[in-house]
């Protein structure tokens, strides 16, 4: 099997497992913005004039993600904004932990057992970020070897 190959269908299988998760992620946030809106209010870190606007956004933007990484439809624009909302994910549960906040990090469930922040969330996003990092160097390597 050549390392095209290989690096083919790692693509899929890394398209399938993110596109899934961001997709699932979207899901609550979607139905209960304003749950979604008293999570983002936790960080202390956004105006709250922007706040419900956030609230609104945010899930769409993950659902787009989701879907169109499911069916492989502009991976590389999904990846680059996969990789950005990651990283801002990432930077906001590091601050949420270094500030002492005990707070649910929205990511999935918004239910009242929600995942709290933690180191344990920051490393399942960076191997997300990873993910999609590797998602957009790969097509661009596809793009360029196809010219």
């Amino acid at each position: 099997m050549k390392s095209s190959d290989i690096r083919k269908y790692l693509e899929i299988i890394i398209r399938t497992v993110l596109g899934f998760i961001f997709l699932y992620a979207s899901l609550d946030k979607i139905i209960y913005p304003q749950k979604f809106a008293e999570v983002i209010y936790n960080y202390r870190l956004m105006p709250i004039e922007l706040l419900n606007i956030c609230a609104i956004i945010v899930p769409w933007i993950e659902a787009f993600i989701g879907v169109s990484l499911l069916i492989g439809f502009r991976v590389d624009v999904s990846a680059f904004m996969l990789s950005v909302i990651t990283f801002f994910f990432i930077l906001m549960i590091i601050s949420a932990i270094v500030r002492g906040l005990n707070i649910e990090c929205g990511c999935f469930s918004l239910d009242a057992e929600g995942s709290l922040v933690s180191w344990k969330r920051v490393i399942e996003d960076v191997f997300i970020l990873v993910g999609g990092i590797f998602l957009l160097l790969n097509k661009k390597k596809t793009v360029s070897s196809n010219r």
